[in-house]
């Protein structure tokens, strides 16, 4: 198979996977209005309100990281704080990772360098951060911009008694992708590194023992 076209069938399986839980759920509340809406009380409603924001914070940063760039004026105005949504959605019992954002003159460097491409690829570079390990703690972004250089750096710290690995298929996807055959587990890791490479940047990721620091660079 045509490899991009392998890429849009998984990332459409990846979409899938992230959205089954919610819309589910939201599935489950209205079917039991209809068979009896007088079972319907304030936890139902709760459960169906719950359910279709945390579709909507997946969808709307989903939309930015998977979506097309090309064209347009994209920027950086709440790609912030549509990431802290994403974060709040996904969260488990744990909570929601800390995030640390880079201060917005920076972010302009981005725009000069990479153009509308900037947002998508920060958007992934976050993303493949926040998976690159099982659990994350502080979700952190930094970005040095200088005259011919632009550095993006993400790191994932997990919490000190929390065992956690960079994950195999991961590093695979970003250090040999040749050798890492494309999966809905690892297509996010294909997809951002050829975002990158596409600009004439390179990627790169590594396990600190304290957690992954993922830097991607453009000469």
């Amino acid at each position: 198979m045509n490899t991009d076209l392998q890429i849009a069938h998984l990332l459409c399986t990846r979409l899938c996977h992230d959205l089954a839980g919610p819309v589910g759920a939201i599935s489950a509340g209205v079917g039991l209005m209809g068979s009896d809406p007088s079972l319907i009380d304030d936890e139902t409603l709760s459960l169906l309100s719950g359910s279709a924001d945390a579709a909507g914070r997946k969808l709307k940063f989903l939309r930015m990281a998977f979506g097309w760039s090309g064209g347009g004026s994209a920027k950086f105005d709440g790609l912030e704080r549509t990431l802290v949504e994403y974060l709040d959605a996904t969260s488990g019992l744990s909570g929601a990772p800390t995030l640390e954002w880079p201060v917005q003159e920076s972010l302009e460097g981005v725009m000069n360098h990479l153009g509308n491409s900037g947002p998508q690829i920060v958007s992934n570079l976050a993303l493949l951060g926040l998976e690159c390990m099982h659990s994350c703690e502080t979700l952190s972004l930094a970005v040095t911009a200088a005259t011919g250089g632009l550095d993006i750096v993400v790191v994932n710290r997990t919490a000190p008694e929390r065992t956690s690995r960079l994950r195999e298929d991961t590093e695979a996807a970003i250090s040999s992708p040749s050798e890492a055959p494309l999966t809905a587990q690892n297509v996010q890791a294909h997809l951002t590194r050829s975002l990158v490479t596409g600009t004439g940047g390179a990627l790169a990721v590594r396990d600190d023992g304290g957690g992954a620091i993922l830097t991607a660079h453009w000469p």
